[in-house]
């Protein structure tokens, strides 16, 4: 008798899985738009925490599952999803609910914000496709951005050069955001990985709809900026996006576009980085940068504040007047 009941409810089970619209499911996240049944889906993946999501009705809802061996069956506890990862989640449905489809795309692909500098950047923000943009600043982590940023204790006096001249900072940095911006950043290993998966599935759908990435605008404490991008390829780290560095003067920053014969004319013509000493170290660190990347400059930099550069068909050849 005890072996009928227990291949009834073995039976019953997986008839209400089958029965369940078949869900996509990655890590400890289920997909299920306009569930019927919220319960049913968080089960088909098993025990420990799940989170269900659905697109279509913009809700999150997560259960802590187990089985009882006692009575062979499952149970559900509903849990709370932490609030950063909800705003994770939201985050992305606002910006495809403002996609292009239906606005006037006058800036970063799917966001009417700030649209880069020059024509090359928005070239090359077009792999982005499209998405929500949000800035980031050491002294507020809400600047512009109403879900908020905690910014990297440790890099809060950085600024856009240091990021450009350091490998391993330009990565770190940009793991952090990524982490903080999907709300992977719990003390919580199951939640840490529910975020990212969420994340990346939340990425996946607005691609889709227009909103395909996270475009980051880091303004630093000196004037600098620097931009990042998260996409669904890497949802753990930002990326670092080439060409859209700029001193705090507005100058152009030397990276690695800087050797490169499509975007090298870019940097073409007049600089100046202001007066007195900060001046000349403005000048030095940007001599600094392009130098690692092969670029001759002529003349000393000592006690200077301008400098002239030009595109010879083949390189940027610069001057310091």
């Amino acid at each position: 008798m005890e072996r009928i009941r227990s291949t009834f409810a073995g039976l019953l089970f997986a008839a209400t899985v089958l029965l369940t619209p078949t869900p996509a499911i990655a890590g400890g996240v289920v997909e299920c738009n306009r569930c019927p049944s919220t319960v049913n889906a968080a089960i088909s993946k098993g025990p420990g925490i799940t989170v269900v999501v659905d697109f279509e009705s913009a809700k999150l809802t997560a259960y802590d599952v187990e089985y009882d061996k006692e009575f062979k069956r499952w149970r559900t506890l509903r849990v709370t999803v932490p609030a950063k990862i909800s705003a994770a989640f939201y985050r992305i449905l606002e910006a495809a609910a403002a996609a292009p489809s239906s606005q006037p795309t006058n800036g970063y692909p799917g966001f009417g914000g700030p649209a880069p500098a020059d024509e090359a950047a928005r070239g090359r923000s077009k792999d982005s496709k499209g998405g929500l943009v949000v800035t980031a600043h050491p002294d507020d982590p809400q600047f512009s951005n109403p879900t908020g940023i905690r910014f990297p204790d440790a890099y809060k006096n950085f600024s856009a050069s240091d990021i450009v001249m350091s490998a391993t900072s330009r990565t770190r940095f940009g793991r952090e955001i990524a982490l903080d911006l999907a709300g992977a950043n719990t003390t919580s290993a199951a939640w840490n990985s529910v975020a990212l998966t969420l994340q990346e599935l939340a990425l996946s759908w607005g691609s889709l709809r227009g909103a395909g990435s996270i475009i980051v605008m880091v303004n630093w404490r000196d004037g600098s900026r620097t931009v990042y991008r998260v996409t669904v390829d890497n949802v753990g780290e930002a990326k670092y996006v080439t060409g859209e560095s700029r001193d705090g003067l507005g100058n152009k920053f030397p990276d690695a576009t800087i050797a490169t014969r499509d975007t090298a004319p870019e940097y073409a013509g007049n600089y100046y980085f202001g007066e007195g000493r900060e001046g000349s170290r403005n000048l030095e660190r940007w001599i600094e940068s392009a130098r690692l990347y092969g670029v001759p400059i002529g003349g000393s930099a000592a006690g200077r504040n301008r400098m002239s550069c030009s595109w010879n068909g083949e390189t940027i050849n610069c001057s310091i007047r």
